[in-house]
């Protein structure tokens, strides 16, 4: 397989892993039947079982091979997003969310690590951030054309969009097989370098219980969390703010006043969500196509900095001036997709190739523990007051507790090492 073969494989899997056709209106057809506390501990008893299952499934993508887990992820994402097409109420979703949350985990550090050995093994770890990059934009490219589409489908009959997302999503089995293992796993099922379940302490304790990985994975766990929760407000967020000021305008949209609460949408305003969502992927699209060279540009810590700190600081604008809400939206489509590639990059080159699996899943593990208590406590604040409230709650918090951690800490202190020097510090 050519090295541009191999590429484009990866970046259809990629396209494949989209879920644009309900995102547009998924918090919508939930609040359907659920208040937004219920929602919250939905997200909540996602976030719990992603910490639960982290470590595991990274272990499994170490031990079995990662394009084994990545498989696994698929299974338990198809089956999740076609639950909804026959399931309704509090406890059913909960269990989806379950599934869901294994999809995630199953996937959260095997992509990475399968991707950096691959470049590692037959091009240039080093253009990881870039071929990473890439790969979030064509994912974005592909879920911008779906959340249109999605958005129609939801104006037809609300399950269609999980219906579409379930057929789609299941094409990531055919991409997948066309993409070769990493080399280590070739030769079989065991082999020398396999990880025992000691070796996954010592990794935890080895780098991220340490600089330089310690503040930088606390710092993002805590971004990747905020951002995380505050996305699922988009969609009433967009009915609170936006509706109100366009009607200043003499535009009248078909939104009353409790329809943000009761997850209502007439086929206009599903449009409209899909039409709104596309955009904002677009706009996520270009920090991931160019994460590589920004951060060749500013490097990773000035990068991160700025790439965190804009979107956050977006979210205390909305409550004030309602027209805001658009750029805080981009704002916070373009954050994550811009600090991932970097983020994991770095964490990719302060690490060694066994193992890496397990490390990228404890990492996203700190961010699905800080992720719990900011889902619930939100869902609390957005009943009591409303969702743009809520959210601007969550930007406020960054803003304290990540900006004592970047003072506090040393947030990626140093340049990039090779990945055979090991962590330092």
């Amino acid at each position: 397989m050519s090295d541009r073969s191999l590429l484009a494989r990866y970046y259809v899997y990629r396209a494949t892993m989209s879920v644009g056709f309900i995102t547009p209106i998924f918090t919508l057809f939930l609040l359907r039947s659920l208040t937004y506390t219920q929602f919250a501990v939905l997200s909540s008893l996602y976030s719990v079982l992603a910490v639960v299952s982290e470590v595991p499934t990274g272990y499994v993508g170490d031990r079995l091979g990662r394009r084994a887990s990545l498989l696994l992820s698929v299974v338990f994402t198809v089956g999740s997003v076609g639950g909804f097409v026959v399931v309704n109420g509090f406890v059913p979703y909960a269990f989806l969310y379950a599934l869901w949350a294994l999809a995630l985990t199953f996937r959260s550090g095997s992509i990475d690590a399968w991707l950096y050995d691959i470049l590692d093994e037959r091009l240039d770890a080093d253009r990881f951030s870039d071929v990473r990059g890439r790969g979030d934009a064509i994912q974005n490219w592909t879920a911008a054309v779906t959340m249109v589409v999605g958005g129609l489908l939801y104006g037809i009959e609300p399950t269609y969009p999980f219906v579409a997302a379930a057929v789609f999503n299941s094409a990531g089995f055919v991409a997948l097989l066309s993409l070769p293992k990493n080399s280590q796993y070739v030769e079989g099922e065991t082999g020398p370098d396999r990880l025992g379940l000691r070796a996954v302490f010592a990794i935890v304790r080895d780098h991220l219980v340490r600089p330089p990985l310690r503040s930088l994975v606390v710092y993002i766990g805590l971004f990747y969390a905020v951002i995380g929760v505050a996305q699922g407000y988009v969609q009433p967020m967009a009915i609170e703010t936006l509706a109100p000021t366009v009607a200043a305008f003499g535009v009248q949209l078909p939104v009353d006043s409790g329809m943000a609460r009761a997850g209502e949408a007439g086929p206009a305003l599903a449009f409209g969500l899909g039409v709104l969502y596309a955009g904002l992927r677009m706009v996520s699209s270009v920090g991931s196509y160019y994460a590589g060279r920004i951060e060749d540009r500013l490097g990773v810590r000035r990068a991160v900095l700025l790439a965190s700190t804009i979107p956050t600081a977006a979210l205390l604008v909305p409550p004030w001036i309602g027209l805001f809400a658009l750029p805080t939206f981009a704002a916070m489509s373009s954050g994550r997709p811009l600090v991932e590639p970097i983020a994991n990059g770095y964490i990719n080159d302060h690490s060694q190739a066994v193992g890496r699996a397990t490390l990228l899943s404890v990492v996203s593990m700190v961010y699905m523990t800080l992720r719990t208590p900011l889902a619930l406590g939100t869902g609390v604040v957005a009943d009591a007051t409303t969702a743009t409230t809520a959210v601007a709650t969550l930007g406020g918090l960054f803003l304290t507790i990540g900006g004592t951690v970047w003072l506090v800490g040393s947030v990626a202190p140093t340049s990039r090492p090779t990945a055979e020097s090991g962590p330092t510090g």
